[in-house]
Protein backbone atom coordinates (compact mmCIF):
# COMPACT_ATOMS: atom_id res chain seq x y z
CA UNK A 1 0.00 0.00 0.00
CA UNK A 2 1.20 3.39 -1.23
CA UNK A 3 1.03 5.85 2.10
CA UNK A 4 -1.36 8.54 1.50
CA UNK A 5 -0.28 12.46 1.44
CA UNK A 6 -1.20 14.25 4.38
CA UNK A 7 -2.36 18.01 4.18
CA UNK A 8 -2.58 20.99 6.60
CA UNK A 9 -6.43 22.26 6.23
CA UNK A 10 -6.04 24.93 8.90
CA UNK A 11 -3.86 26.38 11.56
CA UNK A 12 -5.23 28.93 14.28
CA UNK A 13 -2.87 30.28 17.34
CA UNK A 14 -2.48 32.68 19.87
CA UNK A 15 0.65 34.10 20.28
CA UNK A 16 2.40 35.25 23.40
CA UNK A 17 1.40 38.50 25.07
CA UNK A 18 -1.59 38.82 22.70
CA UNK A 19 -4.69 39.46 24.30
CA UNK A 20 -7.37 36.49 24.63
CA UNK A 21 -9.93 36.22 22.44
CA UNK A 22 -13.81 36.36 23.48
CA UNK A 23 -13.92 33.33 24.76
CA UNK A 24 -17.96 34.15 24.96
CA UNK A 25 -18.34 32.78 21.41
CA UNK A 26 -18.14 29.13 22.54
CA UNK A 27 -18.03 29.05 26.20
CA UNK A 28 -21.06 29.70 28.45
CA UNK A 29 -19.99 32.12 31.33
CA UNK A 30 -20.10 29.34 33.95
CA UNK A 31 -17.51 27.19 31.64
CA UNK A 32 -15.39 30.07 31.31
CA UNK A 33 -15.27 30.77 34.59
CA UNK A 34 -14.36 27.32 35.66
CA UNK A 35 -11.76 26.47 33.43
CA UNK A 36 -8.18 27.82 33.70
CA UNK A 37 -7.15 30.61 30.93
CA UNK A 38 -4.94 27.98 29.00
CA UNK A 39 -7.74 25.42 28.35
CA UNK A 40 -9.94 28.32 27.17
CA UNK A 41 -7.20 29.05 24.77
CA UNK A 42 -6.81 25.30 23.64
CA UNK A 43 -10.20 24.69 22.96
CA UNK A 44 -10.58 28.39 21.03
CA UNK A 45 -7.90 27.70 18.76
CA UNK A 46 -9.04 23.98 18.84
CA UNK A 47 -13.12 25.59 17.05
CA UNK A 48 -11.42 28.03 14.85
CA UNK A 49 -9.13 25.59 13.53
CA UNK A 50 -12.17 23.16 12.42
CA UNK A 51 -14.39 26.23 11.48
CA UNK A 52 -11.78 27.08 9.01
CA UNK A 53 -11.01 24.14 7.59
CA UNK A 54 -15.23 22.69 7.33
CA UNK A 55 -14.81 19.92 9.45
CA UNK A 56 -17.39 19.39 12.72
CA UNK A 57 -15.43 16.30 14.34
CA UNK A 58 -12.05 15.17 13.65
CA UNK A 59 -11.11 11.44 13.58
CA UNK A 60 -8.55 11.98 16.54
CA UNK A 61 -7.45 14.75 18.97
CA UNK A 62 -3.70 14.34 19.37
CA UNK A 63 -2.29 17.28 21.63
CA UNK A 64 1.24 18.08 22.44
CA UNK A 65 2.38 20.04 26.03
CA UNK A 66 5.62 20.36 27.40
CA UNK A 67 4.41 21.29 30.76
CA UNK A 68 0.50 20.85 31.27
CA UNK A 69 -1.44 23.13 32.82
CA UNK A 70 0.74 24.54 35.57
CA UNK A 71 -1.16 27.15 36.76
CA UNK A 72 -3.73 24.48 38.40
CA UNK A 73 -1.15 21.88 39.23
CA UNK A 74 0.56 25.00 41.14
CA UNK A 75 -2.45 25.66 42.49
CA UNK A 76 -3.84 22.92 43.40
CA UNK A 77 -0.43 21.56 45.28
CA UNK A 78 -0.40 25.10 47.28
CA UNK A 79 -3.80 24.31 48.51
CA UNK A 80 -2.61 20.60 49.71
CA UNK A 81 0.19 21.85 51.22
CA UNK A 82 -2.05 24.38 52.75
CA UNK A 83 0.05 27.62 51.72
CA UNK A 84 -2.66 30.93 51.09
CA UNK A 85 -5.84 31.18 52.21
CA UNK A 86 -7.74 29.80 49.78
CA UNK A 87 -9.60 26.58 50.27
CA UNK A 88 -8.73 23.49 47.89
CA UNK A 89 -10.34 23.39 45.07
CA UNK A 90 -11.50 20.39 43.00
CA UNK A 91 -10.91 22.29 39.91
CA UNK A 92 -7.78 22.20 40.04
CA UNK A 93 -6.70 19.26 40.81
CA UNK A 94 -9.11 18.06 37.70
CA UNK A 95 -7.51 21.03 35.30
CA UNK A 96 -3.77 19.95 36.67
CA UNK A 97 -3.09 16.63 34.55
CA UNK A 98 -1.50 16.90 31.19
CA UNK A 99 -4.48 14.97 29.36
CA UNK A 100 -6.91 17.00 30.59
CA UNK A 101 -6.48 19.67 27.22
CA UNK A 102 -7.12 17.07 25.13
CA UNK A 103 -9.87 15.56 27.24
CA UNK A 104 -11.81 18.90 27.08
CA UNK A 105 -11.51 19.13 23.33
CA UNK A 106 -12.78 16.05 22.59
CA UNK A 107 -15.68 16.02 25.16
CA UNK A 108 -16.92 19.03 24.41
CA UNK A 109 -16.74 18.28 20.67
CA UNK A 110 -18.05 14.87 20.94
CA UNK A 111 -15.12 13.04 19.10
CA UNK A 112 -15.12 9.36 20.40
CA UNK A 113 -11.81 8.32 18.60
CA UNK A 114 -8.17 8.43 19.50
CA UNK A 115 -7.27 11.06 21.89
CA UNK A 116 -3.85 11.13 22.69
CA UNK A 117 -1.71 13.91 24.41
CA UNK A 118 2.11 13.85 24.42
CA UNK A 119 4.61 14.96 27.15
CA UNK A 120 7.72 15.12 26.09
CA UNK A 121 9.34 18.05 27.18
CA UNK A 122 11.11 19.88 24.02
CA UNK A 123 10.09 16.68 21.86
CA UNK A 124 5.86 16.94 22.65
CA UNK A 125 5.18 18.72 19.02
CA UNK A 126 6.86 16.61 16.89
CA UNK A 127 5.86 13.72 18.30
CA UNK A 128 1.79 14.76 18.06
CA UNK A 129 2.35 15.56 14.20
CA UNK A 130 4.21 12.35 13.73
CA UNK A 131 1.13 10.81 15.18
CA UNK A 132 -1.20 12.50 13.45
CA UNK A 133 1.14 12.44 10.21
CA UNK A 134 1.28 8.53 10.17
CA UNK A 135 -1.98 7.37 11.32
CA UNK A 136 -3.48 9.61 8.57
CA UNK A 137 -0.43 8.68 5.63
CA UNK A 138 -1.40 4.56 6.55
CA UNK A 139 -5.41 4.91 6.18
CA UNK A 140 -5.97 4.92 9.90
CA UNK A 141 -8.01 7.90 10.33
CA UNK A 142 -8.77 11.13 7.60
CA UNK A 143 -8.45 14.11 9.68
CA UNK A 144 -6.38 14.64 13.08
CA UNK A 145 -7.02 17.85 15.12
CA UNK A 146 -3.28 18.42 16.68
CA UNK A 147 -2.26 21.09 19.34
CA UNK A 148 -0.03 22.34 21.16
CA UNK A 149 -0.74 23.90 24.26
CA UNK A 150 1.59 25.50 26.91
CA UNK A 151 1.20 28.18 29.41
CA UNK A 152 3.79 30.88 30.78
CA UNK A 153 5.32 30.01 33.56
CA UNK A 154 8.98 29.63 35.82
CA UNK A 155 9.72 26.66 33.18
CA UNK A 156 8.00 27.55 30.46
CA UNK A 157 9.13 31.25 28.93
CA UNK A 158 6.02 31.92 26.72
CA UNK A 159 2.18 30.89 26.55
CA UNK A 160 1.46 28.64 23.30
CA UNK A 161 -1.86 27.73 22.00
CA UNK A 162 -2.04 26.15 18.56
CA UNK A 163 -4.15 23.77 16.94
CA UNK A 164 -4.48 22.37 13.43
CA UNK A 165 -6.48 19.94 11.36
CA UNK A 166 -4.51 17.24 9.10
CA UNK A 167 -6.19 15.71 6.60
CA UNK A 168 -5.86 13.18 4.00
CA UNK A 169 -8.02 15.66 1.77
CA UNK A 170 -6.27 18.07 -0.16
CA UNK A 171 -8.95 19.93 -1.44
CA UNK A 172 -8.08 24.04 0.30
CA UNK A 173 -5.12 22.47 2.41
CA UNK A 174 -3.13 25.39 2.74
CA UNK A 175 -0.38 23.33 2.35
CA UNK A 176 1.15 19.88 2.00
CA UNK A 177 2.90 18.42 5.47
CA UNK A 178 6.40 16.76 5.26
CA UNK A 179 7.15 13.70 7.23
CA UNK A 180 8.17 15.33 10.90
CA UNK A 181 10.95 14.08 12.21
CA UNK A 182 11.61 14.08 16.20
CA UNK A 183 15.60 14.67 17.21
CA UNK A 184 16.63 14.87 13.55
CA UNK A 185 15.56 11.14 12.79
Amino acid sequence: MTPRKVYVKAVCSIVSGAPDPDFRQILSPMEARRLGRLLKRAFWTSVKALEQAGVAVPDAVITATDFGCMENSEAFLKALKGIGDEPMRPVHFMQSTHNTISSLISIRLGCHGYNVTYSHKGASWESALLDAYTQISLGDIDTALVGYFDEKSALCPEDRAESMLLSADADGALFELERPSICGN
